[in-house]
């Protein structure tokens, strides 16, 4: 993968420090830094990034700009900086070279503003490759109890999230998640599938696709539930290797819904699988029929993979999903999650 030569430039040294430390240790992949203090030192190298990045150093953005082709991200601060942005309105944006992006909010944010302006200027749209290695994929599904799938999906993201980089992949129709997520008027799974059906792809229109719910990512739920059996599996499995290339993400969590065609041919992408089930009732007959017909698919490979989930017995009055996934994270089950998951990462 291309990485995006990024230079820095900020007065506050103690931000410019953290700003920093966070992509050396989160966005590797994707930045090659060029670190300078001086704006002076900006045009002497000028040739060597492809955009740049700086803060507090308004005063000399203006003739910054006169020197400089390339594109500039200004982080500035409303409140000490609320006529800088006023002075340059008529820069800004002009011919794609100036933008203005909130200083004071979460750096993924901030990266992701980055890389929708200068995406499409630094990387040509191209073919997908290979899964990378570097993503593991896990499955959640259910044959009975499906409507706990997302809580527990979001749950299991929310621990992962601690230590790892965590995308959730909502392909279950319905599943509630829509109400979690803010889309405004962002694309969703609806434009991924298309970018993954055609093959080509720019960075900066898949990373609008993405979401954030807390430390964790999601690519907004589809709002048509009818194409995600109309997508083929060629389709969806192009949609993998392109997530996992393109995107630096360590875990990719997939809640599975409706059997579309070459639903077991998806399934066994994952390395890891949670089967979640139901005390009791005519679950163990279902699953029962799932096991043989896998066995008789030629997927007994997906059964050596997959964990199953009872899910505790819920009493009381129905609560949020919210509310559901606080009390699962800290309560006895939480701490289940965390030792099978703990078990199938040794196991990998």
């Amino acid at each position: 993968m291309q990485k995006v030569k990024l230079a820095v430039c900020m007065g506050d040294s103690e931000y410019a420090n953290r700003f920093t430390n966070c992509l050396l240790g989160h966005y590797r992949s994707q930045f090659e830094l060029h670190i300078f203090t001086e704006i002076r030192q900006l045009s002497e190298a000028e040739a060597k990034w492809d955009v740049l990045l700086c803060s507090d150093h308004a005063e000399e953005l203006e003739k910054l700009l006169e020197e400089l082709e390339k594109p500039v991200i200004y982080l500035w601060d409303e409140e000490s900086e609320s006529t800088l942005r006023e002075r340059l309105g008529n820069a800004e944006n002009q011919e794609g070279r100036l933008w203005f992006v909130d200083k004071y909010q979460e750096v993924n944010r901030i990266v992701d503003e980055v890389l929708k302006r200068i995406g499409d200027e630094i990387r040509d749209v191209r073919q997908t490759g290979s899964i990378s290695p570097r993503c593991r994929l896990t499955g959640v599904y259910s044959l009975s109890e499906n409507e706990y799938q997302l809580p527990f999906i979001i749950t299991m993201g929310s621990i992962l999230s601690e230590h790892e980089r965590v995308l959730i992949l909502d392909l279950q129709e319905n599943s509630g998640f829509s109400q979690l997520a803010e889309r405004g008027d962002a694309m969703g799974l609806e434009e991924v599938l298309v970018m993954a059906d055609t093959g080509k792809f720019a960075r900066g229109r898949l990373l609008s696709c993405i979401g954030h719910l807390d430390r964790m990512d999601y690519i907004y739920p589809v709002e048509n539930t009818e194409c995600l059996c109309e997508a083929t599996e060629a389709t969806y499995r192009k949609m993998l290797r392109m997530l996992t290339q393109e995107l630096d993400y360590s875990v990719i969590l997939i809640n599975f819904g409706v059997r579309f065609v070459g639903f077991f041919e998806v399934l066994s992408q994952c390395q890891e699988i949670y089967l979640m089930q139901k005390r009791g009732g005519l679950c163990k007959w279902r699953e029962s029929e799932f096991m043989d017909e896998l066995e008789n698919k030629g997927y007994q490979e997906i059964r050596k993979r997959m964990t199953k989930v009872e899910l505790p017995l819920i009493t009381g009055p129905a609560v949020s999903c919210e509310r559901l996934v606080e009390q699962w994270k800290w309560n006895e089950f939480g701490d289940f999650i965390r030792k099978t998951m703990q078990k199938t990462a040794y196991a990998g």
